[in-house]
Formats: C-alpha cells, sequence, structure tokens
C-alpha cells in the first residue's frame, strides 16, 4: 500500500458521502503525482451519484458547492479553504470531429467504464480517501513505473480522435513528467491530428503555453521539455497549428554556426531560455522566417523581420494577449542586434533604451538562448557579456530608461525654447532622453536645459 497523506477536507468529504451510503474517489493528477512524488495543485473527486444528489447532501451538511458544468455533472465543493472539483462516474460519446466537447453524455456508469473514458492511463488511478485503496482499471501505475504516457483504450485511436485537446495534453505531460510517449498513442495521435482545428484559437493559446512552461510543473528540467517540443512535431500539432515552424524543418544552416535545423533550433533555444512565456515564444517563433527568407531569395539575411511578421501573425491567429504579441514581435525583431559584438556602446545604450529596462534584459538571455540552442556554443555568451556590462554600467550610473526619469518637464522645454506645447516638445524629450542614456551625468536641470537650447539652434545632431 503507497504512504498516501489525505488533506483533512477530502477526508471529511468522503466520510459524508460514506455516511450516506456512497464512495467518493480522488482521481487524475492528485493520485499520479502522490505516487510519483509530485505536489498536488488540483483536487479532483468522483462518485455514481448524479450533481444533484450530491448538492442536495451537501446542503444538508452546510458545505458550500456551486454548479461548474451542469451538462458534464460537476460541482466545486468548498471544504473549508480548499476548493475540490466533483465529476459523477460518466460516459462520453463524441461526433469525430475532435472539438473537445462530447455530443453525449451519460451518468449511468461504473468506475471502470468512467476510467476507460479519461485520456490517459496515468490520469485514470483511482484513491478512496478512508481506506487508502488504490483502483486501477486502465494499468495507470504499470504506465508511472514504466514512465510511459499510453492511452486508456486498448484502441488508442477511440481516445485521441474523439477530442483534438488530447493531443496537446500528450505532449504537455511528456514535458511536466518527463515521460515518453507510447508508440500506438503517438500514431493514434498523428492520424488525428486534423481534429485539432476544430478547437477554439483560445484553447490552443492556452495548451501551448502550458506546454512550453512544461518543465517548470515539477522540475522535470531541458530534456524533458525538448522531449515535449518534439513529440508537438511528431504527432502532426505543428504542421496543423503552427505551419510557419513546420516549413522549417529539415532547412539546413551553416554548420560553423549551427548544429541543427532551423525548426530544432528553435526548439532548442525555446527550450534553453528561461522560463517565462514572452521568452519562450520569442524563442519558439524567431528564427521562422529563415525558411521564408532562403526559398524567397536563398539568403537567410534579414530573417529577422520576415520573423517578426509571422511572429505577429502566429498570436494574432491564437489570440494571443495583444502586449505579450507586441513585446514577442519586438524582441524577435532585434535578436539579430550586434551579433557580432561590434557595435558601438552608445548604441547598445540607446537600442538598452528603446526596448526598456526588462527588454534590455530580456534581449540579453534571448541572445544566450539562441547561440546555446545552436548546439556549437554551450559555455558564455561573449556579446551577451558584452551586454551585461553595459547594462551594468547604465544602471549604475542612473542612466534614464524613460522620460518620466528626466530631471526636467515639458513645461520646462517649453520655457527654454519659448514655444507652446507641441509635437517638438516630444521630439526634444526623447533627444534629451537618449543623450543622458549614454551620459548620465548630464541628467539635471541646468545641463538639460544647456542642451535643450543647443538642440533648438540645430547645434546637437545624433551621434
Amino acid at each position: 500500500m503507497h504512504d498516501f497523506t489525505i488533506a483533512p477536507q477530502l477526508t471529511a468529504l468522503a466520510e459524508i458521502f460514506n455516511e450516506n451510503g456512497a464512495r467518493l474517489y480522488a482521481v487524475g493528477g492528485m493520485v499520479r503525482n502522490c505516487l510519483l512524488g509530485y505536489p498536488v495543485n488540483d483536487i479532483d473527486v468522483c462518485s455514481a451519484l448524479r450533481i444533484e444528489d450530491v448538492e442536495a447532501m451537501l446542503a444538508a451538511r452546510g458545505v458550500e458547492c456551486r454548479r461548474k458544468g451542469a451538462a458534464f455533472g460537476t460541482l466545486d465543493i468548498v471544504m473549508g479553504d480548499m476548493s475540490l472539483e466533483y465529476a459523477a462516474f460518466r460516459t462520453e460519446r463524441y461526433d469525430g470531429t475532435g472539438s473537445h466537447r462530447p455530443s453525449e453524455v451519460s451518468f449511468a456508469a461504473t468506475l471502470e467504464e468512467d476510467a476507460f473514458r479519461r485520456d490517459f492511463t496515468v490520469n485514470a488511478v483511482y484513491l478512496d480517501p478512508l481506506t487508502k485503496e488504490v483502483i486501477d482499471p486502465t494499468g495507470g501505475v504499470k504506465d508511472m513505473e514504466r514512465r510511459i504516457l499510453r492511452a486508456t483504450s486498448p484502441d488508442p485511436a477511440l481516445i485521441m480522435r474523439d477530442d483534438g485537446v488530447r493531443i496537446l495534453r500528450l505532449c504537455r505531460f511528456a514535458g511536466q513528467l518527463g515521460f515518453e510517449a507510447d508508440e500506438n498513442t503517438l500514431a493514434a495521435a498523428y492520424a488525428s491530428r486534423e481534429g485539432l482545428k476544430d478547437i477554439s484559437p483560445e484553447r490552443i493559446y492556452a495548451e501551448l503555453c502550458k506546454l512550453i512552461m512544461a518543465d517548470t510543473a515539477y522540475g522535470a528540467g531541458y530534456d524533458a521539455l525538448i522531449g515535449a517540443l518534439h513529440l508537438l512535431h511528431r504527432s502532426g500539432a505543428i504542421e496543423v497549428l503552427l505551419p510557419e515552424l513546420e516549413i522549417c524543418y529539415d532547412v539546413k544552416q551553416r554548420r560553423d554556426f549551427h548544429k541543427y535545423d532551423v525548426m530544432e533550433h528553435n526548439l532548442r533555444a525555446c527550450a534553453a531560455v528561461p522560463p517565462e512565456l514572452v521568452l519562450r515564444w520569442t524563442m519558439l517563433l524567431h528564427d521562422t522566417g529563415k525558411a521564408t527568407a532562403f526559398y524567397g531569395h536563398g539568403s537567410m539575411h534579414g530573417h529577422e523581420m520576415y520573423s517578426a511578421r509571422i511572429a505577429n501573425d502566429v498570436l494574432t491567429r491564437l489570440k494571443a494577449p495583444a502586449a505579450l504579441r507586441e513585446e514577442v514581435v519586438k524582441l524577435v525583431r532585434w535578436h539579430m542586434f550586434d551579433l557580432k559584438g561590434e557595435t558601438r556602446v552608445r548604441k547598445i545604450k540607446k537600442k538598452f533604451v528603446e526596448l526598456g529596462r526588462d527588454g534590455a534584459q530580456k534581449l540579453i538571455l534571448i541572445r544566450e538562448a539562441d547561440v546555446h540552442g545552436s548546439g556549437i556554443v554551450l559555455g558564455r555568451v561573449d556579446t551577451a557579456e558584452r551586454w551585461k556590462r553595459v547594462y551594468a554600467e547604465m544602471q549604475a550610473e542612473n542612466a534614464p530608461f524613460t522620460e518620466k526619469e528626466l530631471k526636467c518637464t515639458g513645461q520646462d522645454i517649453c520655457r527654454w525654447l519659448n514655444i507652446r506645447p507641441c509635437p517638438r516638445v516630444g521630439e526634444v524629450k526623447r533627444a534629451l532622453l537618449m543623450h543622458c542614456a549614454c551620459k548620465p551625468r548630464d541628467n539635471e536641470p541646468k545641463m538639460l536645459e544647456k542642451i535643450t537650447r543647443d538642440i533648438g539652434k540645430g547645434n546637437i545632431k545624433d551621434e
């Protein structure tokens, strides 16, 4: 018997069910994670009781519950400071489009029937909180020992074609748990890949975000995330959802700079960058323009501009938040900046100000991940190290990164130039910001006034 630590709220809920002649089971991620020694984030519970019976039973005990999906027999049950999701045993029938919503739900089901309608065996293991008995109809415990993700049905096509999201869940769980995909299940996923077209863009975006951050769930690490991204390709999901990335497959690069083809480089750079959504999306898409540039004019020169447009198109199609999309596009556009490390320090400082403090730091991380994702250099990245020194110098000298940090106002500029508020004021402010980014000591009123008057006379030109 496994040594499960059961939350007292779960035990109390199971006792209420038991007193009313029913058995409550924990199922899914909680049981799986307990068996694997991973932390438990959510608790899903189930029984043979329909939700109206559960509502009446809990109301009599003063327990709060809310209907979450009446059509699917689910409730949110609040026990003290814990929320648990309840679902009645059920079977489901789908219309075959992969649209994620069953066309028919039946609640006259047993635990075994409920288990075989779930996606993967590792998510179909049940636990009685009172006896700590484990019920495993589909062989999930053995698959956990083998570190395999396998569909619950002997015919995995029945599982994968029913719901297109399961293809993405297969990839995500591989990244979170560090598991391999069962070959028959993976083959069924590929055969069912067209079902992904029936999933809403919002759901696709949410699942892809979880996938590219999968290594953060339980600390599975770089190799697990690379495995998940490879599964995303092998399952056909990239082909259907990210065709702009798919066309990068087998596009060769200079061997002295890159060990991998363009798509593999994108995947490895994505896994190499720190786990932050903007960074991960940036690196997943940063070189997608190489295929377009190469097939367009036989050279990858200028691919960052193609890549920026592609990133914008992809994230718009997926209905990603506008702020994330805009930041990703900007970073993709400038990921080739100062590639050879020969750009003048003044220009680097100005670029950092254009990107902002957060953007400048992200660009440094992106340069490191881009180089590490090449498979050629795995240690210090010279240009990134140079940028770090420049950024540290700006911070130490208290260089301004925004116009609000200038020690003058628009009114001051109007007075110094004897003009009324107009667009020219903004132009002067921008010029002062760029000047002080390079010469922070000049950011004091008297010097700013002198510089402003010189600008007004046309005595200062951008260097």
